[in-house]
Parts: C-alpha cells; sequence; structure tokens
C-alpha cells in the first residue's frame, strides 16, 4: 500500500525541481550564446573604430614608415585579473586580455599591442577564428580594409569570456538553489496542511468502538465531502445488517424456546412411559431416547447463546463496581460444580484483591472461560487460575493443559460461530465472542497464549 501524500509530495517536488533545473540549463545556455555574440561584436566594433579613428589618419608615407618600424602599444600589467577584482579608469578590468594588430597586405606589422607579442593572430581571412598564443587560447575577429590595404585584427583571451560565463551561470543557479529548498519545505508543509483532515479522519475512524456504527461528522473539503457521505451511507448500511440480524437472532432463539420446551417435556415423558415397559424394549428404545435428550439439550444451549448475544449486543452501559474477584471465582466454581470435581485446581487469587467491573457480566465471562478450559482439557489435568495487578490494571488468567490452540485458531477464536473443531464441539461457536464484546466494553482486552509444552493461557486484562 502506499502513501498518497508521499506520493503527491514526491511528484511535487520532483515537478519544482526539474522545472528549476530545465529552467537554469536553458538560461545558462542563452547566457551562455548572448556572451559570445556581444564579446564578438565588441572585437567588430573596436576593429571598425581602429579603422575610422586611426587607419583613415594614416598616410601613405606613414603607412611606409609604419612598415619599416611598427607602433608598439604597451599595457601595463594591472593585476587585474577577475570581474572580482577593483578596476580604476586608468587600470581597466582584462586591458591586458584585449589585443589588436594592424598588418600591410603583405603581412607585415604596422601596429600592435603587446598583450599578445609580434605573433601574427590572423590567418588573413576575414571573420572569426581562434588561436593558441603563448598558452592562451585567443578569439579572433580579422577585418580587411580595402581603401587602405591594412588587416585589422582585434583579439580577445578566452578565460574572459569563461569567467563572465561562469558568473552568469552561476548566478542563475545560485537563487534557484537558495529559493528551492525554500519552495520544498512550504509546499511540504501545505501538503501535509492539506492532508490533515484525512489523518484526523483516519484517527477518528481509528479510535471509535467497533459497535459505534453512527455517521460521521466531520468538516472536510469538498473533495472529501462525498468520501464521507459514501462512508456514512455504507456505516448506515451495515447497522441497518447488523440490527436485522440481531433481530433475527433473537426473534429465532425466542421463537425456538416454546417448541423445545414442549420438545423436551415429550421426551421426558416418553422416558417415564418406557421405564414402564419391559426391560428388552427399553435397551432397543434408550438409545434414540438418549439421542433426542442429547439433541434437545444442545440446541437449547444454542438458544441460550443466541438470547445472551442479543442481549450483550444491545448493552448500551455497564453497572459497574468495585468487587472481590475472590467471590467472583467462587460463585463462577459454584455453578460449574457438575465440572470441576474431576480436575485438579490451583488458583492463586488474592483475597482483597479488587476489580472496577460490571459483576454478572464479569461472571459471565469466566464461567465461559472456566468452562471451555474443562470441556477441552484431560480429565484429572490441572487448572490453573491466577490473578495480579498491572500497574492500575488487573490480569486474570485461566491455564489449562489441554490440546491447546493453532496460532490459525488462536486468530479465529473471537469470531462468532467459530468452533475449533466443527466435527466433534458443541456449542454455536459464540462463547468467545460474547466474551471478547463484554471485556472490549469494559475497555479490557482477551488474549490467547500457547503453553510451550501444552495447554492454552487465556488472560483477561480489565
Amino acid at each position: 500500500m502506499f502513501s498518497l501524500r508521499l506520493l503527491f509530495s514526491v511528484l511535487m517536488l520532483l515537478g519544482i525541481v526539474l522545472t528549476v533545473t530545465f529552467s537554469s540549463v536553458l538560461s545558462s545556455r542563452d547566457a551562455m550564446h548572448e556572451v559570445e555574440e556581444i564579446f564578438d561584436a565588441q572585437m567588430v566594433q573596436t576593429a571598425k573604430m581602429l579603422e575610422q579613428f586611426y587607419v583613415n589618419q594614416l598616410t601613405e608615407k606613414q603607412l611606409a614608415q609604419l612598415v619599416i618600424r611598427p607602433i608598439l602599444f604597451h599595457v601595463d600589467d594591472s593585476n587585474i585579473e577577475t570581474f572580482a577584482d577593483q578596476a580604476n579608469p586608468i587600470s581597466l578590468s582584462y586591458e591586458h586580455k584585449l589585443s589588436f594588430q594592424l598588418l600591410s597586405i603583405t603581412g607585415q606589422l604596422l601596429a600592435y599591442s603587446d598583450s599578445s607579442g609580434e605573433q601574427t593572430l590572423t590567418q588573413f581571412t576575414q571573420g572569426y577564428d581562434t588561436r593558441n598564443i603563448n598558452g592562451y587560447l585567443w578569439h579572433v575577429y580579422s577585418y580587411f580594409s580595402a581603401a587602405h590595404q591594412v588587416w585589422i585584427v582585434t583579439a580577445q583571451r578566452h578565460d574572459v569570456r569563461q569567467e563572465l560565463v561562469s558568473l552568469i551561470v552561476s548566478n542563475t543557479w545560485r537563487t534557484p538553489l537558495i529559493i528551492t529548498p525554500i519552495m520544498m519545505f512550504f509546499m511540504l508543509l501545505f501538503i501535509y496542511y492539506l492532508f490533515k483532515p484525512l489523518k484526523l479522519l483516519e484517527r477518528h475512524l481509528d479510535k471509535r468502538p467497533a459497535q459505534d456504527l453512527t455517521p460521521i461528522n466531520f468538516t472536510l473539503p469538498t473533495e472529501l465531502a462525498s468520501v464521507q457521505k459514501a462512508l456514512n451511507s455504507y456505516l448506515l448500511r451495515i447497522a441497518d445488517t447488523i440490527v436485522r440480524e440481531r433481530r433475527f437472532s433473537a426473534d429465532a432463539a425466542h421463537e425456538l424456546k416454546t417448541p423445545l420446551a414442549i420438545i423436551k417435556l415429550h421426551s421426558d415423558g416418553l422416558n417415564d412411559v418406557l421405564l414402564a415397559q419391559h426391560q428388552d424394549v427399553q435397551q432397543i428404545t434408550q438409545p434414540y431416547s438418549n439421542a433426542i435428550g442429547e439433541g434437545v439439550n444442545r440446541i437449547n444451549h444454542t438458544v441460550e447463546q443466541l438470547l445472551l448475544l442479543s442481549r450483550v449486543d444491545a448493552i448500551e452501559a455497564l453497572n459497574r463496581s468495585d468487587c472481590k474477584l475472590q467471590n467472583s471465582i467462587d460463585n463462577v466454581i459454584n455453578q460449574l460444580l457438575h465440572l470441576i470435581a474431576d480436575y485438579e485446581w490451583h488458583i492463586d487469587i488474592p483475597l482483597d484483591m479488587t476489580i472496577n467491573a460490571d459483576p454478572f457480566y464479569l461472571e459471565l465471562v469466566l464461567k465461559n472461560i472456566i468452562e471451555n478450559a474443562c470441556k477441552y482439557s484431560p480429565v484429572e489435568s490441572l487448572i490453573t487460575i491466577r490473578a495480579s495487578k498491572q500497574g492500575a490494571q488487573t490480569l486474570i488468567e485461566v491455564i489449562d493443559q489441554g490440546r491447546g490452540m493453532s496460532n490459525d485458531e488462536i486468530s479465529l477464536a473471537k469470531n462468532r460461530f467459530y468452533r475449533v473443531d466443527e466435527n466433534t464441539s458443541q456449542g454455536a461457536g459464540l462463547g468467545l465472542s460474547i466474551c471478547q464484546h463484554i471485556i472490549s466494553l469494559h475497555n479490557g482486552e482477551l488474549h490467547f497464549t500457547r503453553v510451550e509444552s501444552h495447554g492454552l493461557n487465556v488472560s483477561i486484562v480489565v
């Protein structure tokens, strides 16, 4: 099972990250392209300015002299290496990383800056090019002035562009890297707030008693209102089904009591008549008479369980009081005198121990559990009943030495109409279900634990 909130959060965060990343990549690519265009345009502009303000002013005689003795333009090293370094009007940033050359049509230097030295920058082809000079990569623009038959070359070191691109890219990524975690935090907070009604609904349903089938009245968002409506409709249908089931069980049990009483009466009368008959007739009819009696008793027990179940299901409030546990155990044992004589007993109940419970229903639970211990234990085996305090709660344990129960049987034991052995077990499988319901009304717990050697430990925590 997946978490809708987690999936929604992951998808939202993934969408933010992908959007920011994609946007930053596009911005970086566009910035690099624009930087290249700006610097290329700058070199073109510089070359045309040199032609306009310098080459156009030279006479043929001056050009002839420049061929013999080229002019060197010296640029002092300002030690300004990056855009972060402070420049001033005299020492400009990157001045020593820019260069220009004027060459005659035959390739002789006429004028040049010492940034790149005397090595010819151009390959005498108009346009853009790159050259490696003195270990540095230079971007070169070559322009031929046809009017003066002079090559004008402007150049720029690659690291100028590279650093500017790096600055732009870092600025492009820095802001998203700062903003994205903040956006993620507020997005997670927003998602938590959006799903808070669901968590409240979950906690409400989790804490609801099993018998509480009343409609849910929560103020929920529009999208969840329909879910609440569907849940309420479902709860009403379940409640209606349970009411009909309880009514059927109660009505069926009541309807069966009278016929069973009549059958029992006639069965007893038939036994009296058979006692007056010849011994041979008694021997023939006795098995049938006994079978009728056993069947009537079994059905009568089932009817009593159904009536008790109907009564327990209808309980709205318990008459709880502080009662002595020893007295409750004694009352139960007195009701089971016909069973307890066949077993050994070890009862360890402090005389002054009290328990806050409904005495009638507490004895009903204890009777059912002790009766089961006798039913599923070998004759003359030991049955232990003990109790102890665990903080504010009381632990009551009934431990037998019978066949015990498997883990699968334990998981199903509290279900209605479940019997451990369908073929040999008597009863309708309602006893433990009734016990569980009564204990839950006391806000307690009923547990079954396998004893390592053999047997079962049935514990009640109230």
